[in-house]
């Protein structure tokens, strides 16, 4: 049994104002990727994005955990799904197998996809670092801001009064 993956240095220290790790492919799209497998930009490691929480209105700054994936099971997938082997009937056995080769969830990361880049990135807290749900039952209610709160940020950003 091989230990269970880590981050790769550039994604542990994804810092505000780094571009956003590249999308390899989305398994789910809501004006943006909600889960899917991402790339470092400096390396070409593979990792699992997974939405944690989003900010209305626009919903273009999202908060995310992202967990390490071997590059040979994220390639695997996706020469899987190139080839046209991962079909419905299968899809929901292949994310799951693609879920659990993950290693733990190592950071949060607020991405504002209007822009292309990381908002704010952190570790989890302790006890904050479990595996979140399958969407939308993950999405804490409106008034959580608990994600946002573990990244120094707002969840509902002030609106500039009128002139």
């Amino acid at each position: 049994m091989s230990a269970a993956p880590s981050l790769c240095a550039h994604l542990a220290a994804l810092a505000a104002g780094d571009a956003t790790p590249e999308i390899a492919h989305a398994f789910l799209w809501q004006d943006g990727p909600i889960d899917a497998i991402a790339r470092c930009r400096a390396c070409g490691a593979h990792a699992l994005l997974r939405l944690l929480d989003w900010a209305p209105p626009a919903f273009s700054l999202r908060v995310y955990t992202l967990a390490a994936l071997r590059a040979e099971d994220g390639e695997l997938f996706l020469r899987n799904l190139a080839r046209g082997s991962c079909q419905v009937s299968r899809a929901s056995a292949e994310l799951n197998a693609l879920v659990a080769a993950a290693g733990a969830n190592e950071r949060l990361v607020a991405l504002d996809l209007a822009h292309e880049r990381v908002a704010a990135s952190a570790a989890p807290r302790p006890g904050e670092s479990s595996e979140p749900a399958a969407f939308p039952e993950r999405l804490p209610r409106d008034g959580d801001t608990r994600w946002f709160a573990a990244l120094g940020l707002e969840k509902h950003p002030r609106r500039s009064a009128l002139p």
